[in-house]
């Protein structure tokens, strides 16, 4: 994945809500005075750049830091979960602490550039300020274009954030129209093969395939889901895999009711359980388990997928189709729509691997 450097992370999260910044402060500072001092000498030239007005880029870097210094504030005092909460994209309340940061940011900063003003130059710059009407309106005026300009900020955070969700969703349904073909040859094959000589079995995988279908084709014309949707879906897939690989596969899932209510992009579970067959239980002889637990622990939802599979051994043979590009995806998936707050983990066992899903939990509602 491409590196983004510290400066990158501090623009795109300037007015993001996070418990934890990954970006440094100097960057977070470098940002606040790369956005206050072109709009300080944009003042200095109106205000008459032979006259020196240096004040002004010094109240426009006070302005911006106190902005800065305040968000850092609000994310301290607000818990993790209300901040995951109020930062999901379109959601109102953030406009609303976004605007609330830019127009006090901008009373604290010009309160103390006045008084930093009246310590310099020997006047009292509070006085000149409350005594001189034009100095209020220009005051005013800078107040709405912060908050304007702030509002205006936060939309196209949002728009850019949704059509970035929505194109990473759109690949998310081509990979599995892509795969789709491919089990569907596979498993009506082994349906004819069946019909002659086991047609018990052969309905009974036909009738599991056509549960799969339902649920899967239901699953591609939404961009979100429930871990209980999620999961019935992963069992008729894993039910009809059973018939195929009969007692070489064998699987359970455990998820609490909290879990189940848990919402979570859609189709994002099962690539691990089918990396899981695929190269951990199929290559392997005697096949295998799978296990899917699902639990609510501290205000996330914790999802793994183990296998006793092959392991680590499975990288050593060629692979075929879906080489990582599935886990790239789950990835790109989880950064785009909960940034720094979810991860895929992948861990080796002792016999086989497993996969661990983090992300907020935020219940059906």
């Amino acid at each position: 994945m491409k590196t983004i450097s510290p400066i990158q992370l501090a623009w795109r999260s300037l007015w993001v809500l996070k418990k934890h910044h990954p970006e440094p402060l100097w960057a977070q500072l470098a940002v606040g005075a790369g956005l206050a001092l072109p709009i300080g000498i944009g003042m200095m030239l109106i205000n008459g750049l032979l006259r020196g007005r240096l004040f002004d880029l010094f109240s426009c870097l006070a302005v911006a830091y106190s902005m800065l210094a305040i968000k850092r504030g609000i994310e301290k005092l607000l818990s993790k979960s209300s901040i995951e909460a109020v930062s999901q994209a379109g959601d109102w309340r953030a406009a609303l602490i976004i605007n609330a940061i830019a127009i006090s940011g901008t009373a604290l900063g010009t309160a103390i550039s006045l008084s930093a003003y009246s310590w310099h130059s020997g006047a009292d710059g509070w006085d000149l300020f409350l005594t001189h009407t034009a100095a209020q309106t220009v005051f005013l005026a800078f107040v709405v274009v912060i908050a304007v300009g702030s509002w205006s900020w936060w939309r196209l955070h949002v728009k850019q954030d949704t059509l970035l969700r929505q194109a990473m969703e759109a690949q998310s349904r081509l990979l599995q129209a892509q795969i789709e073909p491919h089990f569907l040859f596979n498993t009506l094959a082994n349906v004819q093969s069946l019909v002659d000589r086991d047609a018990p079995r052969a309905k009974q995988m036909l009738e599991a395939f056509t549960d799969y279908l339902r649920a899967s084709l239901d699953q591609l014309r939404t961009s979100d889901s429930t871990l209980a949707i999620e999961l019935t879906m992963i069992r008729s897939y894993l039910e009809l895999l059973q018939i195929r690989m009969e007692e070489r596969l064998r699987f359970e899932i455990d998820a609490s009711d909290e879990a189940l209510a848990a919402t979570l992009p859609t189709l994002i579970l099962q690539p691990l359980v089918e990396n899981a067959i695929e190269h951990g239980l199929e290559p392997k002889i005697e096949g295998g388990r799978v296990c899917i637990r699902a639990r609510v622990l501290d205000g996330r939802l914790d999802i793994r997928v183990e296998d006793d599979g092959l392991g680590l051994d499975s990288a050593r043979r060629p692979r075929r189709h879906g080489t990582g590009m599935a886990l790239s995806n789950i990835r790109e998936r989880l950064h785009t729509r909960y940034g720094p707050t979810a991860a895929l983990t992948l861990t080796p066992q002792a016999l086989g691997m497993q996969a661990s899903l983090s992300l907020p939990y935020r219940p059906q509602a």
